[in-house]
């Protein structure tokens, strides 16, 4: 900071790296399931990985709470390919609170099938607000495997209409609800709701679904879980995932915040940081982007905003640039909003306090 005008120090942290712990499940994956997971590198799963597809195999409900990109999503992908490998009729439905995070699963979902052996590849469809009606009428024509949505759609578009989807709900095996510590509060209220109704409507057509629930690491994980659904879980809490060490910094600004933020931002893609700022509004996100473009010219081409009211095409290009290292920094509206894998980021900025340590974290 004393390279940063206008800004003060006052706290700083190092969180030490830690080492990957691994462990098996009992019986082991099956050989072509074996096989995918080594075209994509994963040749060991970690031991919370372990632990809940195990607890799964047993017939129990699992949530699932360890930190942000801890390999959370193979949990319930691995889950899904044993189910209906014995089921082939059966069917999953992943839900996730924004559209971003339901398309970057989806991408994993899908590259995780496209190593499998073309006989036990599996479908699967987005169905959300950015679904194109004809692309609706198709997925309803010809249910996928999998469908993944979000608790607004499932309470519009799925639950409403239950009868046209009758063969989805009949043979529905796996139900997927991610970033549980987002359904607090009055939204949470409501989510309660949709889900007893989504379970009337399987008791209807005669089908159990088992859940698999995951979080960012919380200290009710088990308790939060019962209370959203009603069901008993098993809790998994230790994490075996590997963590890089990290500096948290808490810096006063003795001018405006988004002054500070951008002068931060710029002196972070200097160095080659791929770097995402977190803002409180939208108008903050355009004047932080535009003070980092003023500022490092040769580099605007790399940096986005992000934020509500694009469009679905715009919001896609942006999460893929910025996985493929065409964008170099992105400045969104809430940690919420973005649908990346935070884990190939090497600087975060949050522009004020997101309002809860969860979020923050």
């Amino acid at each position: 900071t004393a390279q940063l005008p206008g800004a003060r120090l006052v706290h700083h942290k190092f969180i030490p790296s830690r080492r990957a712990v691994y462990d098996e499940v009992h019986p082991p994956l099956a050989p072509p399931l074996s096989s995918a997971l080594a075209k994509l590198n994963i040749t060991r799963l970690y031991s919370h990985q372990a632990e809940s597809l195990t607890s799964f195999r047993q017939g129990e409900n699992v949530v699932v709470a360890t930190p942000t990109a801890s390999g959370k999503s193979l949990i319930y992908n691995l889950a899904l390919v044993e189910l209906l490998s014995q089921e082939p009729a059966g069917h999953g439905l992943y839900l996730f609170p924004l559209k971003a995070l339901a398309q970057d699963q989806h991408q994993a979902f899908v590259a995780l099938n496209q190593a499998m052996p073309a006989e036990l590849q599996l479908q699967a469809a987005v169905y959300d607000g950015d679904t194109p009606s004809s692309q609706r009428r198709r997925i309803k024509a010809n249910l996928p495997h999998l469908i993944i949505s979000n608790p607004d759609m499932l309470h519009l578009g799925f639950l409403p209409f239950h009868q046209q989807w009758e063969n989805f709900f009949r043979n529905l095996r796996l139900v997927v609800i991610d970033e549980l510590h987002t359904y607090r509060g009055i939204f949470g209220s409501h989510v309660v709701q949709v889900l007893r109704r989504l379970q009337r409507v399987c008791q209807l057509y005669g089908s159990q679904p088992r859940y698999i629930l995951l979080s960012a690491t919380i200290e009710n994980a088990r308790d939060f879980a019962s209370r959203l659904t009603g069901m008993e879980f098993r809790a998994v809490e230790q994490n075996g995932a590997p963590q890089a060490g990290r500096h948290f910094f808490f810096v006063n600004p003795d001018i405006s915040a988004t002054t500070v933020a951008a002068r931060l931002f710029v002196k972070a893609l200097q160095r080659n940081l791929k770097t995402i700022a977190f803002t409180q509004a939208r108008k903050l996100t355009e004047i932080i982007h535009m003070n980092v473009a003023e500022a490092i010219p040769e580099l605007a081409s790399k940096v986005s905003s992000y934020r509500a009211g694009f469009l679905p095409e715009e919001r896609r290009d942006i999460e893929q640039g910025l996985a493929s290292g065409s964008v170099a920094g992105v400045i969104s509206t809430s940690a919420l909003e973005m649908g990346i894998d935070i884990g190939g980021l090497d600087a975060c900025i949050l522009v004020g306090y997101p309002g809860t340590i969860i979020n923050t974290w």
